[in-house]
Order: C-alpha cells, then structure tokens, then sequence
C-alpha cells in the first residue's frame, strides 16, 4: 500500500515535471497573441501556470476529472474585469495547460448573476459571497492584482469603486485552500520578506509568470499577472491582503551610475474605470519631456528623471521627436503595433472646407445624436487648436476653423488695436474659441484629425467633480545599456552601432502620472473649460498607485512598438499614405528638418516636394508647400554663410505667399529683421505672428528682445509679462524685465540727479524697478538654462546674457540707491554725475524656436 502511494505520488510529480518543461513552448505560443490577447488571457493562464507550478512544488493540486472538475474560485472579482474577461470566453484558458475539467466561480460584492457558456471543459459562473456556502467549495482560490483594488483614486479624494472586502463567512470556507495572488509588477523587498513569515503557509514564493501581458519579459516593469505567490487558508490570505500593494519608488543613483536614457517623454490620456478592463486606458498623445510641463504633483516626475536618468539624446532615436509631435502618426503607429484599443476611434481629413464634410465624419467615428466630436491639428500641443464639439454645431464650427478671412486686412486692424493696449494685449483669453480658431488658420499642417470624445472617472477635489486627464511620464532606453548585474554597470559605448534599434531592444522605465484637471467642473455649462485639461488654472491631482499600475499594464510595449523600427523613409511614407499623399509630403518634410546630415536632409526635402507636386490643391497643397519652403529658409539660417538670414529671408517671404497666415513664417521673418538689425521691423512681424499664434513662445521672448533695442522699456516689460502668464518657465523673459526695469530706475535717477523733483510714487516706483532688476536678472541666472550659459572659469568662450560685463553692472547698480537726498547725493558718486549703463546694439537674450 505504502509502494502504491509513493508511486502515485512520483506519477504526479513526473505530470507536473513534464507540463512545466511543455510551459516554454506554450510561451512562444502565448507571445505571437496581439497584444489586447495577450493581456486578456493572462489572467486564465496565470492560474493554469500556478496549478502546474504547485503541483511541481509538491503541493496537493486536485486534477479535475468529468465527474469532478477541478472547482476555482475567484475572489473578489468584478463585473468590470473579471465578468467581462468570462463574458467574452477569455477565463476558458484556466486548463490549457493540464486540460482538465474546471468550474470557474466568480465571487465578488454585487456581482450580477450569470453562467457563461463553456467549452465542455470549463464552466464558468458568477456567485455572491452570501451564497459561498451553496456552491461547491473550492479546489484552488485566486485574487486577480490586488494593488488594483479601489481602482478610483485616493480616500477622499475621488469615487471609490473597490471591489470591497472577502467576508469572514466566505474567507471561513478556505480552510487549507491554495490560494494563488497575482500582481501586475514585483513585490517591494519589505514585502516579500514580510511573506517570508507566513513559514509553511507560504506555498509559493513570488514566482514571474510566463504568460503574463509581456509574456515573462523580464524587462519589463508592469504587466497584468507578471508576478504571483501562493498561501494557504484564510489567515495567510487576511495576512497578505493587509499589505499595501504601493508601487517601489526607485531610488536616486549616483551621478555616474544614471542610466543613459535615449528619449524621455509623456503620454496624455483618458482613465475610466467605469468601464472594462480592456477599454478603460486611451492615449490622446505624445510629448516630448524636455519641452512638458510638470506643475503641482507632476513635478515628481521630472526629480525622478533627473535623479536616475541622463539624456543620451542624438540621431539614433530621431523618430521620437516627429513622432511625439504628430497625433495622427501617433496614432497609426499605435494601430499598426496591435494597439488600436488604447487610442479613441480617429479620422483625418483634408483641411479644406465643404458643405458634407461633417456627415463624413459623423459616418466615419460612427457618431450618433448627441455625441460630441474632438477636432484637432495634428502638430500642436498645449491643447492648441484642441475643439470638443457637440455633433449638432460639427458643420458651423468647421466652417469657422477651416475658412479664415482676408488675413493681411486682418491682421492691419489687430496691429491698429494693439496701438491702444498695453504690449502683449492680443485681446484674448487663454484657451477661448477665438484662440482655437487662429491656431487653425495660422497652422501648416495639410490635415487635422476628428476623434471619439473620451472621459476619465470623475475626481472629486475640493467638493466639485472634473474630468481629468492624466499625465503619465517615462523614459526609453536602450536594453545594452542597462545594468546587467547588481555589481557592475555597463557604461555606454561611444559611437559604435548607430542604426536604428528594434521595439525588443528597447525598454521603458515609466516615472510616475498625475491628473491635470480642466479650468471648470462637470457641471460647467463652458463645454471646452470642462474638458480640456489647464493644469495651472484648477491645478492637479495625485493618481492612486494602483490606477498607475493598471495604466501602465494596459500599454504593454506600445511605447517601444511606436519609437522602435527604422525611421520611416519618404518611400514609406508614400506607400502608407497613398490615399493622402498630402500627408505622406508634410511627414517627409518633418522628418527632412529633423535630420541633422545636411545631404540626407536636402534629399528628403526634394522628395517632399516630389510626393507635394502629386497634391491637389484642394486637398492643402499650398500648406506642405509653405512648411517645404520654410524648411528651406530655415537651412539658410543655421548655415555657416554670412549672408544666411538675407537668403533666409526670401524663403520666408515665398512662404507667405503660399499659405499667408502661416504664423511660423511671419515669426522667422521677425528674427530676420532683427538679426539684420531692423528691430522695428522685427515688432511689427512678431506681432503679427503673435495674434495668429497666440501660444507660441519664441515670438514673445524676441519681441522683448526687439523693444529693447529700441529702448521701449515699458514695452519689454509688458511683452515679457504676457509670455510668463502662459509660460512661467521661461528666463530669457525675467532677463528682459531685470534689464528694462535697470534701464527704467536709471532714467528716474537721472531725473532726480538733473534736479528734477521726484513724487513719492515715482520714488517708491524706482525703488521698485530697482529691486524687481535685481531679483529678475539674478532668477534668470539660477535658472537652468541661464547656469547652462555660465561661462566656465579661464574659459574663452564668449559671453552671452545674462552673463554679461552689462549685466554685473546693472546688478551693482541695482543694490545700490542711486536718488538725491535731502542733504546730499549717496556716497559712491558726485553730484551731478549719472549713473548711465549703455545697452549694446546686440542686447537681448534671444530664443531660436524653429518649429521643425
């Protein structure tokens, strides 16, 4: 008797031995499914991985015979995750490793009660926890990802939607019952060593899982069922559920240790966890980091970056940054990746204008009454040019949008308003129609796109509910340069292979989100202010770690499947968009400017205008033609030649008559007048620029440039004032307002030096100006870029601003009051004598914003 139990035992053993060494193989099997596959059926699989690696383990796994399946229960499922997955057939897979018959109960809190149709070897069924004790009892127990209980948001901070707790009559009826856990990334040291004490009880210790959403890559830090363990009974489970499932924060690394990080940047999207598992992620667009912003509690992400990451930027990964510009790229690439449900339903058209064009995209979103529609160009960011629009006004706002008026008689009577404001005044309000309306007619893309308004559960903060949009960061590196063991650090190589990587060569390190929220409220009757996101107007919000999780799951390797591959050719894009050819052009000509090999970059430029010359003209070939022009001027001012902003200038000029509201076009001519030494010329171009394009940064900070070479004072002041209301980060501004507020307090204290007698508002006034130059011009210096422009000590570098020999002595002079006093002048100076700091003709600190 005791030989036959031995032998049924080793006969066991040898089951589970020989279906474990099968797993590899069902690997490769499980890692050829699409993605939104791979990632419904992890959950199945992972529970048919854990029954084979318990019972190699020696635990007693019952095999389930036709009489008498195995029984599974699954707690605290829900309708939303687990209820979808059985509904569409993706729980039949618990078998598919050792096929024996299973039943699947589903227990959870408010379950809705179902049976769904089998495969004559797995059943599955939903059950309430009051009813536990009517169902057979359980074989095997599972928790599907606990860290992604109270999927919502904080406590007290959001809509709790948890799956709420496993009542003690439930857990009661678990007694010596292998319970499996899976997580969606690896456990915190602190807690697997906090496991290590559950002693026998703990049957499993953490364990990755091969058929998981990233089928086992090791690589990566999130997916769905990447990691289980297993305990036993209901008081290793209680245990294990008392643990906060919290994502590790990583630590700073030493300066010389960061990992060289190829690209950094962000996605914004839509989280909804009213709905499925699959369905609750959609990614609205790309960024780059260098250029984000990372306000309130996004500011994080940034440390993050900064404390274990350095850029190893270059040509390699070129493709980022087009990429990361172009929504409709953006888009396709996701598609093309098998990620066509992590991005809203899209179309895109022709920026032309014509009487059915709203049908077309009623018909082709699949629009019913009711629905709202969200226009975008495909080249901006900042929201700029973002329209959300009720299906019913789709027809009068594309209008509006796509058939601009007679630009230069416009543009002549905004230049005859600005006369009579303030500089900077353009007469709008960030974010208004208005505004949206001139970043469409200025813009040089030949296409925008229409999407399928997407929402986020809604987030309670400060006693008012916002549909937010979530701002996830994250880093791409490559996997040679990344530590290979925990005692060495594989530092990259210098050149060396320089083509392009693949997507399975790539890894993402994801650095954290947060919630940007809208300016108004869900209950706002303002359809724009209530969903697009304006971080800095109603601030931001924390993401509860185990939505980040979820979030980072749901992207797979979506990330290194849209950087990864060869840069796209002009071929290549000719043969995708052979349908919109406008399109393969303008992509062709981003992808020219962004080159920095000039022969390549002239080759693609000619091919851009070749696949432009195969455009209609009512499909937007004057765009790709003005943006082709462009880029040719632009080549002229980065040349070496001394001529280069003359030559230059006649490229812009050409431009504009193309498409004459291009915004960009009127900007670089402004830089050509000033850099010819024609800053009037410069003022009335940027100008011009700015009230098409009222966000555009580079403008603002040249025409401070521009007036203070004109000796306008108060102009740069109020020009600079405007570009930090919509850009705080921006030191060349605080620069511009140090140097005219110096300039403004010496003309007061020439005054009063000259005898003139001064009020005491025009004196608290100039110690005003006096103080405001001293702190301006030193932020601008302690900001980043301005310590980047600090010459080094023996250094024979040029100075530039705001390192100037000028600017010691505007600060000198501005820690010292200068004005008369009853019974003298101050010590450091004569009477009669003014303090006089002359500018140079060069003065100002410019800022090249190419748009490429």
């Amino acid at each position: 008797m005791h030989d036959e139990e031995e032998n049924g035992k080793c006969y066991e053993q040898e089951h589970w031995d020989s279906l474990l060494e099968l797993c590899e193989g069902y690997r490769e099997l499980h890692a050829a499914e699409p993605p939104l596959e791979r990632r419904a059926k992890s959950w199945s699989r992972c529970i048919a991985f854990a029954q084979v690696k318990l019972g190699a383990a020696g635990v007693q796994v019952h095999r389930g015979q036709p009489e008498k399946p195995l029984v599974l229960w699954v707690l605290a499922a829900t309708d939303e995750v687990e209820g979808v997955l059985a509904a569409t057939g993706y729980f039949q897979d618990v078998s598919w490793l050792n096929r024996a018959p299973t039943e699947v109960l589903l227990l959870g809190t408010n379950l809705r009660q179902r049976e769904y149709a089998g495969d004559g070897r797995c059943s599955v069924r939903t059950t309430s926890y009051d009813r536990a004790q009517d169902v057979p009892l359980p074989h095997l127990a599972c928790i599907f990802m606990p860290d992604r209980h109270d999927v919502a948001f904080e406590p007290g901070d959001g809509i709790l939607e948890g799956r709420g707790p496993i009542p003690r009559e439930a857990l009661a009826l678990l007694v010596n019952i292998p319970i499996v856990v899976s997580t969606c990334f690896k456990l915190p040291t602190r807690t697997a060593q906090s496991l290590e004490t559950l002693g026998s009880l703990l049957l499993l210790r953490e364990t990755p899982c091969p058929f998981s959403s990233s089928a086992g890559d090791a690589y990566v830090q999130f997916a769905d069922n990447s990691w289980f363990f297993a305990v036993q009974g209901p008081d290793a489970l209680a245990f294990v559920l008392n643990h906060d499932f919290q994502i590790p924060l990583p630590p700073p690394l030493p300066e010389d240790q960061r990992l060289p990080a190829v690209f950094w940047g962000i996605l914004d999207l839509k989280y909804d966890s009213s709905k499925s598992a699959l369905e609750r992620v959609r990614v609205l667009e790309t960024g780059d980091g260098r250029i984000s912003k990372f306000s309130g509690d996004g500011a994080a992400i940034q440390d993050l970056m900064r404390a274990r990451y350095t850029s190893k930027e270059g040509s390699l990964l070129r493709k980022f940054h087009v990429i990361s510009a172009d929504k409709k790229l953006t888009h396709d690439l996701m598609e093309l990746a098998g990620y066509t449900h992590v991005v809203p339903g899209q179309a895109c058209y022709p920026r032309q204008y014509d009487a059915h064009l709203a049908e077309r995209i009623e018909s082709d979103l699949e629009l019913e009454e009711g629905d709202k529609v969200v226009l975008k160009l495909c080249n901006r960011s900042r929201a700029a040019g973002v329209i959300v629009v009720p299906l019913d006004e789709l027809d009068e706002v594309l209008e509006e949008v796509l058939a601009p008026p007679k630009i230069q008689d416009w543009l002549e009577e905004k230049l005859r308003q600005l006369q009579e404001v303030q500089a900077g005044d353009f007469g709008l309000a960030w974010g208004c129609f208005e505004e949206q309306k001139r970043h469409w007619w200025s813009n040089e893309s030949p296409c925008f796109v229409a999407e399928r308004w997407c929402t986020s559960t809604p987030l309670l903060k400060t006693g008012k509910l916002y549909d937010g949009t979530m701002r996830v960061g994250f880093v791409v590196l490559h996997k040679r340069d990344l530590q290979t063991t925990a005692d060495s650090f594989h530092k990259p190589a210098d050149g060396g292979d320089v083509s392009a990587p693949a997507p399975e060569d790539l890894v993402v390190h994801w650095l954290g989100g947060y919630w940007k929220l809208p300016k108004r409220d869900m209950a706002s009757t303002e359809l724009r202010e209530r969903v697009v996101s304006a971080a800095r107007t109603s601030g931001t919000a924390l993401v509860r770690s185990s939505v980040l999780a979820e979030v980072y799951s749901a992207l797979g390797d979506s990330v290194q499947q849209l950087f990864g591959g060869v840069e796209p050719t002009s071929k290549m894009l000719a043969d995708h968009y052979r349908e919109q050819p406008e399109l393969a052009a303008y992509l062709t000509a981003r992808l020219a400017v962004s080159n920095r090999e000039q022969s390549r970059m002239k080759k693609m430029l000619y091919d851009a205008q070749v696949l432009a010359n195969k455009v209609a003209e009512n499909r937007g070939r004057h765009f790709i033609e003005s943006f082709i022009v462009r880029c040719h001027g632009i080549l002229e001012a980065r040349s070496d030649a001394r001529d280069r902003w003359l030559s230059a200038k006649r490229h812009f000029l050409k431009s504009l008559k193309y498409l004459e509201s291009n915004a960009n076009s009127l900007y670089l001519l402004g830089m050509a007048a000033l850099e010819l030494g024609k800053p009037g010329d410069a003022v009335t171009l940027m100008n011009k620029s700015l009230f098409l394009d009222p966000d555009f940064k580079a403008p603002y900070v040249n025409l401070g440039v521009a007036y203070l070479r004109l000796k306008l004072f108060e102009e740069v002041i109020q020009i600079s004032e405007a570009c930090l209301e919509r850009h705080p980060s921006s030191p060349q501004c605080q620069y511009h307002i140090g140097v005219a507020s110096c300039q403004l307090a010496l003309l007061l204290e020439a005054r009063s030096r000259g005898g003139a007698f001064l009020s005491a508002s025009e004196e608290h006034l100039y110690e005003e100006l006096r103080k405001r130059a001293a702190h301006c011009i030193s932020s601008a210096r302690d900001s980043e870029e301005g310590q980047k422009r600090k010459p080094a000590p023996g250094s024979c570098r040029i100075p530039e601003a705001p390192w100037l020999e000028i600017d010691h002595l505007m600060l000198e002079a501005a820690a010292v009051s200068g004005l008369r006093r009853q019974g003298g002048y101050p010590q450091d100076s004569q009477p009669g004598m003014l303090r006089e700091i002359c500018l140079p003709i060069t003065a100002g600190w410019k800022m090249f914003g190419w748009r490429t």
